[in-house]
């Protein structure tokens, strides 16, 4: 362990700083190193040499801290890992900056949003979606039909869950289900597009197997909404 000489902590390579930090995965640590000097400073603030894994590892960090409850340490390692390429890092970035709560929920509330975070979330999700993150992408979807940190625009908002659909989310196609159903954003009621997406909804969901517990709830919709729609068409 390194103590203060009559020069401090500047005397430390940068090099040999940042293989000391890539050692060290609470950010509580990084964080104090960081303000002892310049140097630490630097370094921590570097490029890849002075993180402890991959993109996708430093995401998983996140994680880790996040279901710890330690949100902010979460945070750091998502910023990280979004800064750094990793499309599931730019997610959770992006849901953290939407949301003052715990990521999700799918809306705004008790004011907890500001336009310019939302507009942050936005490019967040977007840069997600552009690297192929399917969940990203309906919150892009999403964003336009609430207009958080962009303008409502319906037409938008169909061609955002289209694609989200394209790139395998299940909640995607049940949302285009229910606006082909009940004629949202611009669209004509249609059961048979709205039983077409539905069923995509469940064909996508069932195949899913590292889908969240709380989207088997939302999912079971789209299978009743088939079952409804299957005997209407038949009987009509």
């Amino acid at each position: 362990m390194w103590t203060r000489s009559s020069t401090g902590f500047n005397t430390i390579p940068e090099n040999v700083a940042a293989v000391v930090l890539s050692h060290l995965t609470d950010p509580e640590d990084r964080v104090r190193l960081a303000a002892v000097s310049k140097v630490w400073r630097d370094a921590e603030k570097g490029g890849v040499a002075s993180l402890p894994g991959t993109p996708s590892e430093l995401s998983e960090l996140g994680q880790e801290f996040r279901s710890a409850d330690e949100q902010w340490k979460a945070i750091y390692w998502f910023e990280k890992s979004a800064d750094h390429g990793d499309p599931e890092g730019m997610y959770w970035l992006a849901q953290y900056t939407a949301y003052s709560r715990s990521p999700p929920p799918p809306v705004c509330v008790c004011g907890a949003c500001t336009e310019e975070k939302n507009r942050k979330a936005v490019h967040w999700w977007k840069r997600a979606s552009e690297l192929g993150h399917a969940e990203a992408t309906r919150m892009v979807a999403l964003s336009y039909e609430h207009g958080d940190g962009v303008e409502i625009d319906g037409s938008k908002a169909i061609e955002w869950h289209v694609k989200a659909v394209e790139l395998g989310n299940a909640l995607a196609a049940g949302w285009l289900g229910n606006a082909h159903y009940y004629g949202l954003d611009g669209l004509t009621e249609n059961d048979d597009e709205a039983l077409k997406w539905f069923r995509v909804a469940v064909e996508l969901g069932d195949a899913d197997a590292r889908k969240p517990s709380w989207w088997e709830e939302v999912l079971s919709v789209s299978r009743s909404m088939v079952h409804v729609l299957e005997a209407n068409l038949a009987a009509a």
